[in-house]
């Protein structure tokens, strides 16, 4: 049985893809910091783990050596912070670039070390953002692009090793958190609908299924890609 790491996996976009992950018969180690939604089984184990304190990846070697390696790690776990570039302080920017880029870097480096005997596969969660601007989302955009530039970076360094790396980047999902933002904002949801050219949003199952073609062998010679999962709306309508 193959071994998949899922950060953040336990709500969400990441709780869609640790089921898609199970479903397709891989033992799935989510890490978080509270189980969230997460239903545990044999095939489901929960790490409780805080992905801020981005130094320690002491995670991913127990679970390596428990589970004898680990084939594939997707780095989803991630925040948000929807404000004016002005309006960003230093406190809020440090909390948002330690989890969402530091942490993954470190992820990726100590998952190359680990497997770098054995191959395997990384997958990234960026954003549209990492693909273009977001009005009062600097801070935001900025760590989901530099998620695009260091997936890009572990390709060409881990391409030797047998390991791939790669980025899916969502777009407008159908999620409780995006439901609660647009909740009273019923103009704003039209008119993000009217730009998608499929005109409607996408599912979680949507980017859990992307994650996981990523990280298949069906995709073995696809390597450092950013892979929209938005209906086209990046590509303008």
């Amino acid at each position: 049985m193959k071994t998949a790491v899922i950060t953040g996996g336990n709500k969400g976009l990441g709780l869609a893809q640790t089921r898609c992950f199970a479903a397709h018969g891989f033992a799935v180690h989510v890490v978080a910091r509270t189980k969230g939604d997460l239903e545990t089984g044999a095939k489901i184990q929960f790490h409780q783990h805080d992905l801020g304190d981005w130094r320690d990846t002491g995670y991913l070697d127990r679970i390596h050596a428990a589970a004898g390696g680990i084939d594939v790690l997707v780095n989803n776990a991630g925040v948000h912070l929807k404000k004016a570039i002005w309006d960003v302080g230093p406190d809020a920017l440090e909390h948002l670039l330690d989890i969402n880029v530091k942490a993954m870097m470190m992820a990726c480096g100590r998952y190359c070390a680990l497997q770098r005997d054995s191959g395997g596969a990384i997958v990234n969660i960026s954003s549209m953002g990492g693909l273009m601007a977001l009005k009062s989302s600097a801070a935001y955009v900025t760590s989901k692009t530099a998620v695009i530039g260091l997936t890009r970076s572990v390709a060409v360094d881990a391409a030797p090793f047998g390991i791939r790396c790669n980025a899916v980047c969502p777009g407008f999902i159908d999620t409780d958190m995006t439901r609660a933002a647009l909740a009273n904002d019923a103009e704003r949801r039209a008119n993000i609908e009217r730009r998608i050219p499929t005109h409607e949003f996408g599912t979680a199952e949507n980017v859990a299924d992307a994650v996981h073609f990523l990280a298949s062998d069906a995709a073995s010679y696809i390597n450092g890609v950013a892979l929209p999962v938005d209906g086209g709306y990046a590509i303008g309508f």
